[in-house]
Parts: C-alpha cells; structure tokens; sequence
C-alpha cells in the first residue's frame, strides 16, 4: 500500500495531529532552523494538507505563495517548484536520518502532498550492519489501513515476559542519566549549560501593503526586495518570508515585520515599518519614513531601519536582552549578552559570556559568529595586560580563534571581519584592508563593521576612506556608538572643526560617553574651544579613571586604553598641543 492510501485509511484527524505535531518539530530543528526558505516551503504545503486540500497544490501556487515568486511566474518553462521540493525531501531524509521515529512526515516522489509514513518502532542505532530492514517500515506502512499501531515479532516477543534483570538495568540507566544531568546542572563553569544552542530569532517579513495601481505594487516589490535582502545580511536573526502577498499569519516566527507604502498624488511615499512581537502580538517598534520620488525605488533611507532593526545590538537583540537579563544560554541568547557587553565591558559579564560562548562552541565548533565573539572577547582580556603572561595568552587565543571563524566561514562576513580584526592588531595592514572590504561588501548595513574598519584605515593611513566609513558607520546608527563617533570627533579636532567635533561629542549617550577614549578626544576639544582649565579638568578624570599618577605622560596613559602605537603617538601629540598637558621640554 502506497503512503497516500495509507493515509486514506487512518482517522482523518488523528493524521492531521500528527502533520501539525511533526511540523512543529521540524520547523523547531536546527535543520530547519538554518533553512528558511524550506521552511516555509514546508509550512505552505502543510497548512495546504490541513485546510483541506484534496489535490496536491499546483507547482504556481507553490512558486507565488510559498517561495515569493512574481505573478507572472510560469512553470511550464521554470522548474523552481520541482527543484525545492526536491530539496526539501532531502532535508526530511536528512532530520529523519538522525532522529528516531514512529511516524514522519514524506513528500513522495511525482506528488507536492505531505503524507504521514509510519514504522514499528523508532530506529536502532546504526552500526556496522547498516540502518534497520527496510521490511519493517514496509510493515507499518502497510498495517497503516487497520487504523492501530502495526505489530512486530519484536513487540509480541516483548509482551512474552522479558527478563527482570532487564527491566532493572533500565531503571538503573535511566537513574543514572537523571543523577548525572543534575550533576551537570550543579557543575562548575564548563558545566553549566546542557542541550542545543538556542537558535536564532524567526522574522517574519510581511508583504509590504500598498495600492492597486501598477506604479504602487512596482515601488511594494522593490521596497520588500530592500528589507529582505539587508535583513538577510545579519547573523542574529532568520528570515521567514511571508506565505501569500498581504499575509499576517505568523506560524512558528518570534517577529513580524508588517510594512506599508502610501503614495501621493505629487509623487510622495510614506512608508510605514512596525515590528510585532508575536508571542504575545504587541508592536515594539515602528518608524515611518517620508520620502521623495528621486529617494525610491532605491529605499537608500530605509538602510539605517535595517540596521537598528537587525544589527549587533538592535531591536530584536536588546528586546531579548530586556525580557531575559540573565539568559546567558549557549546559542542566541549568548551572543545577544555578548553584544550588550560591548556596549560596557566588566569583569563579571565578561566572564560569563566566555563561558557561554565556549559552551556554544563545544556544540557547534565551526559557528563563525560565536568564534568571532570569543576572539574578540580575548582581546579584551589581553588589552589591559598586555605585558603579563595571561595578556599574552589572551593575545595567542584570540588570533587562533578568529583564525578558525575565518576557515570555518571563508564567504562570511564573520569570519572575514575576524580575521581582518586579527590582521590589523598584527600591523598587518595590506591582509586587514582586504579582510575588512570583502566582510563590509557582505554587508554593506552593518554599522559596527563600518566603524571599525574606518578606525583601522585611518590606523593605516587612509584616512579619506576611513574617514568615509566612520560617517557611514553613524548614518547606519544614529544613536553614535562610542569609538567611531569618538574617532571622528578627533579628525575634525585635528582639522580644526572644534564646533563639529563638540556636537558629535554632545551626541554620544551614556555608557560611551564614560569610556577613556571619550573623556581624552573631549579635554583636546575643550581646550582648542580656548577652555583649557575645562580640558585639563577632563584630562584629571581621565587619570582617575586609569589610575595614573597626575605627573603621568599621555604615552603611559593612553597605553592602558589604546592598543595601536600610532594611534598613541598622534594623541599624545594632540594632547600637548592643545595645552591641556605641558609640551615635552626642549631637549
């Protein structure tokens, strides 16, 4: 008996549960997880099964509905539905492979319908023999019409009476897997996060709503090609495409992205972004943007909405972070803490955050995102000793782990960007600049990566294209994060811009504003305004701050929060002569 006679013969609605029960699982793995877009495939053919549907769905259904093709798709000369369907068989065989089961979900060969396959009994273990006789899921398939689990020789053999030493060794198993999964829990550092990494957040991206006229549809496509295509770029987040055009159903997502677009008689465009949490369906967050005919259909203004929705420590991060301040599990979880501590680095969060990155890592030794994490973390640790034995060992680990991001994830902009950080602390200017180019042309809306990369530039001496990175990197965030805003107040102080560096400076929030570099670039300014007491009255904060004498030199000083020796050589120049240090004595 075939699988859809099969399916034919059971209760219609015990079949149905077991379809949205498998779907559930499925879409929770990480298989699954990594892969949206078959994802969704999946989720459109069996919410198709479950409405009703009495036929496969049609290949155009599944090309428009599903996978986000035009209307004017045709699939007498395009095989995309053909293709992804075969590909998400594979993806089943592939979770089914390595997860024991009774029943599972197929989609056989010449149809697009879902089907419920069963077996006897979950799968042995593979060993030297090979998988399990094919005879036995021939079996329960075939039993599927009696409408009760199939039988087996190994099931009735089982209700002869087995051993009772048996049955105590599996007391005595299952004893021993609880007593050492509590032992786990109650363990030191390395032993305090079990199971799978948490995945990343699902978003849902709704079909932009727009009018009816052909211009209006042409300007929703084009506005929902920009937000897919700059979402997609981040690593914190997955996307989950909307299943038909104008669609608010959320399936399994944790957010969704509802857009609009209004135009007006003069050419106008209001275009409307709220995303929705939908755990508990509120809108925590929303922006509108007005813009002119000559700003679309390329949406350039939308890039910074990107950004602040999806990157390092955007929207979705920091609403994680705020529900659940002390969720450091391994996974996404981790890696949103990690990017709240940039934000302000201690000791404490530090060294939690190594530990659950390293945890993560045992899981997934190859996630170039949270190899990048720890190196980067590693050379936090070596900055303030690099003259110890642990600074040097901090310095060591971080080079070989942002090398691994970079051979684990070659094509990625994680792994490219570590190893650019990398090269750019060895003074290895020439493999920095490629490194960093090739991680910001894959992705073009990151403005960490931005900001940084112009800091090395200029590092480097190119200081017109660093210069244009750092200003790229404030237009992507508004909020002007710490050291590229910091940076670039001190090129405009050095060019004698005091007044645009003074409201670069006014515009950095607490906590940047409390870091070293902040307090330095802000005592050269004030004092170049003419207010050299003000600035020498900062530079005092500073030594505080540093726990330096007051006769201290600026070289000693910036040494303890600057780790590149051309950087402290031209701000230990600025210092002295903007008077807010005494000039070295002629010699």
């Amino acid at each position: 008996m075939d699988h859809a006679k099969a399916n034919e013969t059971q209760d219609p609605g015990e079949i149905d549960r077991i379809i949205a029960e498998e779907l559930g699982r499925l879409l929770d793995s990480p298989m699954f997880v990594r892969s949206p877009v078959l994802s969704r495939l999946l989720q459109f053919l069996v919410e198709h099964r479950l409405r009703g549907g009495r036929s496969s769905p049609k290949a155009y259904a599944i090309a428009t509905e599903a996978l986000g093709r035009n209307e004017d798709f045709d699939p007498a000369v395009d095989s995309y539905p053909r293709v992804m369907v075969g590909r998400l068989r594979s993806l089943l065989d592939r979770y089914y492979a390595d997860t024991p089961w009774v029943h599972r979900l197929r989609v056989p060969q010449g149809s697009y319908e879902v089907v419920v396959q069963y077996r006897s009994a979950p799968p042995a273990a593979r060993s030297a023999e090979g998988p399990q006789a094919d005879g036995d899921v021939k079996a329960a398939t075939t039993s599927a019409g009696s409408g009760r689990p199939p039988r087996s020789s190994k099931v009735r053999s089982s209700r002869d009476g087995a051993p009772r030493f048996g049955r105590w060794v599996v007391a005595l198993v299952l004893l021993a897997l609880a007593l050492f999964t509590l032992w786990t829990l109650r363990g030191g550092p390395d032993r305090l996060f079990v199971g799978d990494p948490v995945a990343v957040p699902l978003l849902e991206v709704s079909a932009p709503v727009a009018g009816n006229l052909p211009e209006s549809r042409a300007l929703a496509r084009a506005l929902d090609g920009k937000l897919r295509d700059g979402l997609r770029r981040f690593d914190l987040i997955d996307l989950l495409s909307a299943r038909a055009p104008g669609s608010t159903a959320t399936g399994n997502s944790d957010y969704r992205l509802d857009t609009s677009i209004v135009r007006s008689v003069e050419g106008v465009a209001d275009v409307t972004l709220v995303l929705n949490r939908v755990a508990d369906q509120r809108a925590i967050w929303s922006q509108q943007l007005r813009l002119t005919q000559d700003q679309t259909p390329e949406f350039t203004a939308i890039e910074p909405l990107i950004a602040q929705l999806a990157g390092d420590y955007g929207v979705i991060v920091r609403d994680q972070v705020q529900r659940q301040p002390e969720n450091f599990s391994p996974g996404y979880p981790c890696l949103a803490q990690f990017n709240r501590m940039r934000q302000m680095r201690n000791t404490a969060t530090a060294k939690q955050v190594d530990t659950c990155l390293r945890s993560t890592l045992k899981a997934s030794p190859r996630d170039p995102v949270a190899l990048s994490a720890l190196s980067l973390v590693r050379y936090g640790d070596w900055q303030p000793r690099r003259m110890t034995e642990d600074g040097r060992t901090a310095l060591g680990e971080a080079r070989t782990l942002a090398q691994r991001a970079y051979e684990s994830s070659p094509n990625s902009a994680a792994g490219l960007f570590a190893m650019s950080r990398a090269s750019f602390y060895a003074g290895n200017c020439a493999g920095g600049n490629a490194m960093g180019d090739a991680a910001t042309a894959l992705n073009p809306f990151d403005a960490d990566m931005s900001g940084f990369l112009g800091l090395f530039k200029l590092t480097c001496g190119q200081a017109p294209e660093g210069e244009a990175l750092l200003r790229r990197s404030l237009e992507l965030d508004p909020s002007y994060p710490g050291v590229p805003a910091v940076t670039l107040a001190f090129i405009l102080s050095q060019r004698g811009e005091q007044d645009e560096a003074q409201k670069i400076l006014d515009h950095i929030p607490s906590p940047s504003n409390m870091e070293p570099q902040y307090m330095m670039v802000r005592s050269i300014v004030l004092a170049r305004q003419g207010h050299v007491a003000e600035g020498r009255a900062q530079w005092q904060r500073l030594l505080s701050y540093t726990r330096q004498p007051s006769d201290a030199t600026p070289e000693n000083v910036l040494s303890r929060f600057v780790i590149t020796p051309v950087v402290i050589q031209r701000a230990s120049a600025a210092l002295r002569d903007s008077g807010v240090i005494p000039g070295k004595p002629a010699s």
